[in-house]
């Protein structure tokens, strides 16, 4: 192709010409030496990659042993840098897992401004949503659902009571409720016991109606261990208030979202996927 360009861009002058056949012809001569070398390289360069990843396996079945409790162990874009998953926790550390960021600290895609660290956590809560039928939720559902919304609550919470009563409006945006309890006081409280008497209760949408309107809840008893199991899934996930709410896309937020800007929310994520 070099050489018929060459031909195809002569011009009158012989000595011009005779310069673009003879760089024509060196550029074919040094094809010639330069397939062979290639192909004797091939090998070499596929061993190197297959090198490259028995290392990467080799590390991570150490780190694996290393964090005896970890869940999940995978390479991240940056050689040398793991992500470790504990539960719904994000951590990252060198091949030897002597050094990293196990707290905070998240990994971000400068060219392109992605933040992959929340990437992660949105993949991982996505799990969580495909497995809600396991949580024993306790669901408020609209006729007609465009969104599902799980939504960590506590009792005694002003803004949780507020997005409860509210609840007309989000079934209107089509958007259904599922509720897991966070009792932020913890074990052995008094909303900790509120919450446990709306599960165990025989009705437990007028229950938790009553409750969060500040009505009597009678105590209830019973084998379920759903509020223990929903408090300790928002630990895993790093609550700290309530409400909290976990978007179909796997995007956590924090507090309370009106009904309007929380469908406009959804519908955006929505089309963005």
């Amino acid at each position: 192709m070099d050489y018929e360009i060459a031909i195809d861009g002569l011009c009158r002058e012989p000595a011009y010409n005779f310069f673009i056949l003879n760089r024509a012809v060196n550029k074919m001569k040094f094809m010639r030496r330069a397939v062979p070398l290639l192909l004797l390289l091939a090998p070499v360069m596929l061993y190197s990659t297959d090198s490259v990843e028995a290392e990467v396996e080799a590390d991570i079945a150490q780190l694996k042993e290393k964090y005896a409790n970890v869940d999940e162990v995978r390479p991240t874009p940056v050689p040398g840098l793991y992500e470790l998953r504990f539960g719904y926790r994000i951590a990252y550390v060198d091949a030897s897992g002597q050094f990293g960021f196990l707290g905070s600290g998240d990994l971000q895609d400068v060219s392109s401004g992605e933040n992959l660290t929340a990437s992660r956590r949105a993949e991982v809560r996505r799990e969580l949503l495909a497995s809600l039928d396991e949580w024993d939720t306790l669901d408020f559902m609209p006729d007609r659902t465009e969104h599902e919304l799980l939504v960590f609550t506590d009792v005694d919470c002003g803004y949780c009571r507020r997005l409860h009563q509210q609840m007309a409006e989000y079934h209107e945006l089509g958007i259904g409720v599922r509720y897991v309890a966070f009792p932020r006081s913890g074990p052995d409280t008094d909303s900790w016991t509120t919450m446990q008497s709306i599960w165990c209760s025989d009705n437990r949408p007028a229950a938790m109606t009553s409750a969060k309107a500040g009505g009597f809840v009678p105590e209830r008893q019973c084998d379920s261990v759903s509020v223990e199991r929903h408090f300790e899934l928002g630990r895993e996930i790093g609550l700290s208030g309530t409400p909290a709410l976990l978007t179909p896309g796997g995007e956590l937020i924090p507090g309370y979202v009106p009904p309007i800007r929380l469908a406009a929310i959804l519908n955006e994520e929505a089309v963005s996927e």
